[in-house]
């Protein structure tokens, strides 16, 4: 569980800082792009795109850290016994 929780979280980060970057090289963060969508419905969706990634890294590293989370319990768990036994 530690293995698999510290690679999605490594796999969430990276896709974050790709989806980040690409979102920032094609203005998604702007105001600009938010104002004029209702006037470019068409084209501003085609523009989402970036946004795909970073969601996708975000679920996975979310994903990552509720494991990270369940391992910790699970191990202190073990080490120190159960609280209610």
């Amino acid at each position: 569980m530690l293995i698999r929780g510290l690679a999605l979280c490594l796999g969430g980060f990276i896709l974050l800082r790709i989806g980040i970057a690409e979102g920032r090289r094609a203005a998604l963060f702007t105001s600009a792009f938010w104002t004029t969508f209702p006037q470019f419905p068409r084209y501003r969706l085609r523009r989402l795109w970036p946004a795909a990634p970073g969601i996708a890294g975000t679920i996975l590293l979310i994903w990552g850290l509720v494991l990270l989370f369940q391992w910790l319990l699970a191990y202190y768990a073990a080490r120190l016994g159960h609280p209610l036994s």
